[in-house]
């Protein structure tokens, strides 16, 4: 699960224009726990390790809160956020 997964369901949000206009932090935030749990999901129902599963949620939840961050300073930028 990487960021390729993060920017294709942002951008499903996104383009679906289920956001059209200003956005708001909390919108995004929205997105990003869909985003949390779906990843944890599939994590949960792999054939890894207990371990291997732990690890491989820490570095997801991290490379997300580090793309979304990225997208809500994009979007102040372009004048987006509300």
């Amino acid at each position: 699960m990487g960021e390729q997964y993060f920017k294709g369901v942002l951008a499903g949000y996104l383009g679906a224009n289920y956001m059209c206009g200003p956005i708001t932090e909390w919108q995004i935030d929205i997105i990003k726990e869909n985003i949390l749990h779906y990843c944890e999901a599939m994590i949960d129902h792999s054939l890894l390790s207990y371990q291997e599963k732990e690890d491989q949620k820490r570095q997801m939840k991290q490379s997300l809160e580090v793309y979304i961050q990225g997208v809500k300073d994009e979007m102040r930028g372009m004048g987006r956020m509300r």
